[in-house]
This record gives C-alpha cells, structure tokens and sequence, in this order.
C-alpha cells in the first residue's frame, strides 16, 4: 500500500504526527521476493556437515559432538570474555585457543538435534533444549559472544543464521590447498571464501520445551501432555517461517508483522486450522484493550516507539489478527502444501496495516487468489 494510504488510515485513530511516522516506519514492510520456488526449497551446503553431525552424534551425543565442531561450546558464559585474545583468536581465527571451562549445562544429555524437514524450506538443523537455563546459556554463547545476556520467559526458540563453522573452513582449506598448492591459503580465504558466506556460515533453529509463549495448557484449556508437544511443533515451524522469509524475501525482523506471519504458520503448522484465540494469548493481548504483561507483543517494540503509537500498534495488531482469522475461515481447512504456502505468502505480502484494515480479509484473499491464479498460468 502506498505511504500516503497508509498516512490516512492511521490518521482516523490520531492527529499526532510524530506518532504516524512512529508507526509508518515501524510497519514498513521490509520483505521483497528475490527468488523462485526452485531455490528455496532446495538444501544449503551446510546441511551436509550438520546431517553427518547428527549421525556422529547418536554414538557421542549431541553436545560432545557439536562441541568438536561449535567453538563457543568451548567457552563459558562470563562478562567481557568476549574481549579476550583467546576467545577472538578461536571464533575470529579459527585457533582454537579453548580455557580450561567449557560451556556449563544442568542436562547436556537431554539435548537433542534434528534435521528437520518443513517441506518449504529444505532441510534445518534443530537442536531441542529441555533444560532452560540451558536454553539460555546456548542463546548466549552462539547469538551474545558468550557473554551474559537476559531472555524474556515468554521467548522459547531462535532462529540464528550466520553462525561461522571453522570445522567447514577446514574442509575449504584442505580442498583449495590440495587443488593449488602453491596459493597462499591467505590469499584464498579472502577472496574465494569469504565473499561467499554459504561456504562457512551455518543457520540453526534452537528450542526449549517450555509452553508456547509461556501460555500454560490450563490457559488454554488443553493438557500439558498435548501441550508440551504442540508447543515444540508450534516453535519448529514459526522458526521455519522466518528461515522462509530470509530465503524467499530477503528479511527477517524483530518486529510484531514477521511474528505475526511466522506464529500463523506454527498454529496451522501444528494444529491444521487457525486459532485466534491462541495468538491472541501468545501476544498477551486475549482479554484486549486490557493487555497482559510478559506477552510477546513486547518482546517485538522498537525502543524509540511512543506509548501513544504503541497503544495504536496494539489496536492494529488485534485488527490484523481478526482479519487473519477471517481469511483463514474463508479458504476453510489446508488442502495442500502449496495452499498453506500460499496463504503464508499472502500474509508476507499484505503489509500489516492493510490486515488491520476494515477490509483486511479481502487484502489477504487478493494477494491469495493472485498466487493460485499464477498456479493456473504456470
């Protein structure tokens, strides 16, 4: 939708301008399509180092073998280790230069890693935390530098992508070194390694078993059996939302739209339908206008956001999810793969404030039937 368009629609709830370009800005759509079906369903190169992980590990165990292969497993959470030498030399260097104390855990042994399969985006490795202080500390050492950090309780899983594999560096070297033996490997690593990051940086998808959001099954009215289950499946495919997005859009952002987009996808994911009323509780926002403190609507707010334009976003995030509900209740029940992939590119394609809008639902189903119909073309 045009900014223009846009710059109405808020205006029908507030004249304040700063807060209108508070909220332009925090609504922005950043996902522009940039590949093909045929790309990103496809496997990435690290795939192959992480499913021979997962074979070494039914005999090592997880931790001990990712320990071999994730140098900040060598490392113990503690403030400002990061800045030593030694940390800089392993994860900057590739020396390995371990301490003594590696990284601590309350139930390494719990610790379980998957290749996961979500059928539209390839193959991702997902390692499953049962232990959350655990879950913390992994957190910590692979997206914080080993260094402390706090983890809101409503957070259970994380995406991260860029992880350098200096086990998967050493397998260049030794190719490029057998290929050119004369090339200084220095002068290789520069200029054909690291200019292509799909040769040495890994994504991964990390889980703890907590409930969904920290909604508990009382809440919700279902069994912590039940529960506990489907909030692992909720969290897989959320994360498998955003690995899309990266992929097929270019984008992934803390911001409540990607979240929107990527817990539609874990319902559906798990459950086969949508339901309302569980975002709303995942968001804090089920007994709206009122709003629940330790929802994840929080987690997502750009710091420099007003109250005015974060009561607004609030208003808007609840509109979109009713019109969410309403698309998803007119297309009826997944028929296929490629009509749950079409109804979450069109969520990724209906910016956000056209779902808040009165004719939300109808944005969606345009932007749904637009890709059915290229189907029919194709």
């Amino acid at each position: 939708m045009e900014r223009i368009k846009k710059y109405q629609y808020i205006k029908n709830f507030v004249q304040d301008d700063e807060v209108i370009e508070e909220l332009l800005n925090y609504t922005e759509s950043k996902f522009k399509c940039n590949s093909n079906v045929s790309d990103f369903i496809k496997d990435e190169p690290y795939i192959e180092a992480w499913d021979f992980y997962k074979k070494e590990s039914l005999s090592n165990g997880v931790f001990e073998t990712l320990k071999k292969y994730i140098v900040q497993f060598n490392f113990p959470i503690e403030e400002n280790i990061s800045k030593t030498e030694s940390y800089r030399n392993t994860t900057l260097k590739g020396k390995k230069e371990f301490p003594t104390q590696g990284l601590k855990l309350n139930n390494k042994e719990g610790i379980e890693l998957d290749i996961y399969e979500s059928g539209f985006v390839g193959k991702v490795p997902v390692l499953t935390v049962p232990d959350s202080d655990d879950f913390v500390s992994i957190i910590s050492a692979l997206c914080y530098k080993n260094e402390p950090t706090n983890v809101s309780k409503s957070m259970g899983a994380i995406f991260i992508s860029g992880i350098n594999n200096w086990h998967r560096i050493e397998k260049q070297k030794q190719y490029w070194q057998n290929k050119e033996p004369f090339e200084s490997w220095g002068n290789v690593f520069k200029n054909k390694i690291v200019p292509n990051p799909e040769l040495y940086k890994d994504k991964l998808i990390v889980l703890s078993t907590k409930s969904y959001s920290n909604v508990s099954a009382n809440t919700i009215g279902v069994s912590k059996e039940f529960w506990k289950e489907t909030s692992v499946a909720i969290r897989k495919a959320h994360e498998c939302a955003h690995v899309f997005t990266q992929k097929y859009y270019g984008s992934i952002s803390k911001n409540i739209y990607d979240e929107l987009v990527a817990d539609y996808t874990g319902i559906v994911s798990s459950r086969k339908k949508f339901d309302k009323d569980w975002m709303l509780h995942f968001f804090g926002l089920e007994n709206y206008p009122s709003y629940r403190e330790g929802g994840r609507f929080q987690n997502y707010l750009d710091e420099n956001l007003s109250e005015n334009a974060i009561s607004l976003l609030r208003d808007f995030t609840v509109k979109a999810i009713d019109n969410i509900a309403e698309f998803d209740k007119t297309l009826g029940s997944i028929q296929s793969s490629n009509d749950f992939l079409n109804r979450i590119k069109s969520l990724c394609e209906t910016d956000f404030l056209s779902m808040a809008m009165e004719n939300g639902k109808e944005n969606l189903l345009r932007s749904y039937h637009k890709h059915t119909e290229e189907e029919l073309i194709e």
